[in-house]
């Protein structure tokens, strides 16, 4: 009997001892996800910086691979500055009126470094608890004063933690102890119009760190601070467009209703609408995506969810600039468990990925969903996406929505899945609903709370920093289309891992005493 070719090849020949080229690792049958695969190292020369820019969709480049999802507990205009001051991009999620939703794309619009364009203003009769407030949910303690505790009415004066610190009587007034106008260093618009002149000031004056900066008719324009005067230098990779302005993005349903939500993003500026939806291949999208084409031709249109080259084809066809990719992999998603349906979330990125790659116009890849860390980026990156979309990763950061959370385990934020029974309820059921029968709730996520651990800039940038790790010193490669060659061509191996390899791969046997979330 002639012995079989496995038996016939020699050791060298197979290769196993240098792993598994991608496609001998996912043409299987078999799901394999971030924690069931490991990539080998290479033998690395000397490089020397590595390029983390990619493409987010046809003719839309970002200087740093990650998008905060558009979730009501990720993404709203704070977050989607600070994303894209990093280099990213963040999308407005649609559990808002389309009104308020276009409202947060002008906030970004309109930040200019350094110059915070909506400071936390209130009323003169507000108490001194206000303080406290503002400062768990923004980071920051400074309060204007005005005579209806918006920005566009009259300034009266400003409220600091140093004047209040003190305070044992926190029902007083913020009016009796804030700084009033008479006391204030304040300038008009026309005096201070960039970053610039605003450090010319604080460099003369070493005691100022608060500029309020007003309109001609005295209501709020913006507030600059020393500090993020100084800070402005932190982010060399800040996304912008032509006009010098913070890109960002936003989230539409697949309802036709929704066409006017775009109509008011487009009006407001957004630089790129999602189509958001846990089944993306339907008629319904196909419909949304010609619609938002017609309207703007040449803004890109995210299209998905969808996890197979069969369901991306007609997102394709359709005029899609990108394809989402991810069915049931967050950490608050049940859609597998309800449904049945979903893929494993490595798998489903190569695949697609695959497929869009290998179109006469090839189109860009975003792996969405179930990342834990940067080595569950940086796979996602290796296996053909060319960004990934966090949620859970930055929900835990002072810029996502909502209160930080104290009680006597630790600091929180509430993190849900919009497709968890609160979500659908306040408008996630356009992205899981069932239009057929909108009076029965499938719910397809839960509703948790998550560590909080600070600014979503610390974050990223150790993130970064992981991925520099990875692809420049491990794996010996400067840009993201050479990982994407080096995966193509086999240059790039893998090995699947066992239950005993990913226990062994993680911190194991030891009491941790400082645990690193970021």
């Amino acid at each position: 009997m002639q012995p079989t070719w496995q038996i016939t090849k020699t050791f060298k020949e197979l290769d196993f001892a240098n792993g598994l080229t991608a496609e001998q690792l996912f043409c299987t049958p078999v799901g394999l996800t971030y924690n069931n695969v490991n990539i080998l190292p290479a033998a690395v020369g000397k490089p020397r910086q590595l390029d983390l820019a990619s493409q987010l969709a046809r003719g839309f480049k970002i200087n740093l691979p990650i998008l905060s999802s558009p979730m009501d507990t990720v993404t709203e205009s704070r977050m989607a500055i600070h994303m894209a001051l990093m280099g990213g991009i963040g999308f407005i999620h649609f559990n808002l009126p389309p009104d308020r939703a276009a409202a947060e794309v002008r906030r970004v619009k309109r930040y200019q470094m350094g110059f915070i364009t909506e400071p936390c203003c209130r009323k003169p009769g507000d108490p001194i608890s206000e303080v406290p407030k503002v400062k768990s949910r923004r980071g920051y303690s400074t309060i204007l004063i005005t005579e209806d505790g918006t920005p566009e009415s009259k300034l009266l004066g400003m409220v600091t933690k140093t004047h209040v610190d003190l305070e044992e009587q926190l029902n007083r007034p913020l009016g009796e102890v804030m700084k009033p106008t008479a006391k204030l260093r304040y300038f008009l618009k026309k005096d201070v119009p960039t970053l610039a002149a605003a450090r010319a000031i604080f460099s003369h004056d070493p005691d100022l760190t608060k500029i309020p900066i007003l309109n001609e008719d005295g209501s709020v324009y913006a507030l600059v601070t020393r500090h993020d005067t100084v800070k402005s230098g932190t982010y060399p990779l800040q996304l912008v467009d032509d006009n010098n302005q913070l890109r960002v993005g936003a989230a539409i349903s697949t309802h036709e209703r929704d066409l006017e939500r775009a109509k008011l993003l487009i009006e407001a500026g957004v630089d790129v609408i999602i189509i958001d939806a846990a089944q993306g291949s339907t008629g319904y999208e196909v419909d949304q995506i010609k619609a938002v084409k017609a309207m703007k031709p040449e803004l890109p249109v995210i299209a998905g969810n969808v996890v197979t080259p069969r369901q991306a084809e007609q997102l394709v066809e359709a005029g899609a600039d990108a394809l989402r990719v991810g069915m049931g992999p967050g950490s608050i998603c049940s859609t597998q468990g309800q449904t049945g349906i979903g893929r494993a979330q490595l798998a489903a990125v190569y695949h697609v990925a695959r497929y869009a790659k290998s179109l006469k116009n090839p189109l860009p890849v975003i792996a969405d969903g179930g990342i834990r860390s940067p080595g569950c980026i940086f796979k996602a990156l290796a296996v053909g996406a060319d960004t990934v979309m966090v949620g859970n990763y930055v929900a835990r950061t002072d810029e996502s929505p909502g209160d930080v959370i104290i009680d006597a385990k630790g600091r929180w934020k509430i993190y849900r899945g919009m497709g968890s029974p609160s979500a659908q309820r306040d408008g996630g059921g356009a992205r899981y609903g069932d239009a057929r029968h909108p009076e029965v709730m499938v719910p397809q996520g839960v509703e948790g709370k998550v560590p909080a651990i600070g600014s979503v800039d610390g974050l990223l940038k150790g993130t970064a920093a992981s991925l520099r790790k990875s692809i420049l010193d491990y794996a010996g490669l400067e840009s993201l289309p050479a990982l994407h060659q080096a995966m193509n061509n086999g240059q790039l191996r893998f090995e699947l891992r066992s239950d005993e390899a990913q226990k062994e791969g993680d911190v194991h046997d030891v009491i941790v005493l400082e645990e690193n979330h970021k």
